[in-house]
């Protein structure tokens, strides 16, 4: 039932391009009560909420820019994590081409630890980065193409981030460890693309990639007697990919 319910809107579709096109084309108008065909010439326009699910991966580099204990310490890891979160946005449709503005609220999920070692002195310093609530405020711009619409998109991101930095040295040379941590709102950017179709009247799916930065973030840790007090640069960037779905409020429009 599914299926012929999405063959009969697809049958539409194209049924309602081609009278347009006949009557650009001089067809005359057909003054009759049946001659009434649904415009779908703004089917993307107006406002649009939704939800998404995803995975992210990425980066996470900390440098010790200060301290002689680590000797210019530098190393990266690998968080990675779960996105969920919900999406409101507007789209004003021209012709073929799609352009607008999108919001996100989620969970970012980014999680990750990374240790280094320097065996002379028997110490080890450990950082560890999470990044939780998370939010975008993005432009799109996007075309149709055989009722697919393909976009770019780009803008603000930031996440709610924490950063933890762990000094342990367990030699006679030292013998003590010093911890400190970050927690702080970074704001970065984000770019990438996807692409969206028409699942039912007013509901469209959606694959999307995106790219960000969200900055460096900046850990002190406490002098002691391996040395300090010694600060930590921690860098994190990653890449997302999610799926959502989307219900198009038509009857909400701006003017065009």
């Amino acid at each position: 039932m599914r299926r012929l319910s999405l063959a009969l809107f697809v049958a539409c579709v194209f049924t309602a391009g081609a009278t347009e096109q006949a009557f650009s084309d001089g067809a005359p108008y057909d003054d009759g009560p049946s001659s009434v065909v649904p415009s779908l010439a703004n089917s993307w326009s107006g406002f649009y909420l939704g939800a998404h699910l995803g995975g992210t991966w990425g980066s996470s580099t900390a440098t010790d820019s200060s301290g002689l204990t680590t000797l210019n310490d530098y190393w990266s890891a690998a968080p990675s994590g779960f996105v969920a979160g919900a999406q409101l946005g507007y789209n004003w449709q021209l012709g073929s081409m799609i352009y607008g503005i999108e919001g996100d609220l989620g969970n970012l999920g980014l999680a990750g630890t990374a240790t280094t070692t320097y065996v002379p002195f028997g110490y080890d310093t450990s950082t560890s980065t999470d990044a939780g609530f998370y939010m975008t405020l993005r432009g799109r711009l996007g075309f149709l193409m055989n009722g697919w619409m393909l976009y770019a998109t780009g803008g603000y991101m930031g996440a709610d981030t924490t950063v933890s930095v762990i000094e342990a040295c367990t030699s006679t040379v030292c013998g003590a460890s010093v911890s400190a941590s970050n927690e702080s709102f970074r704001s970065g950017w984000t770019v990438g693309g996807g692409f969206e179709s028409e699942l039912a009247p007013g509901w469209s799916w959606k694959v999307e990639y995106l790219y960000y930065d969200l900055g460096s973030e900046t850990a002190y840790t406490n002098a002691s007697i391996s040395g300090g007090p010694n600060s930590w640069t921690v860098d994190t960037d990653g890449q997302l990919v999610r799926a959502g779905i989307n219900y198009r409020f038509n009857s909400f429009k701006f003017s065009q």
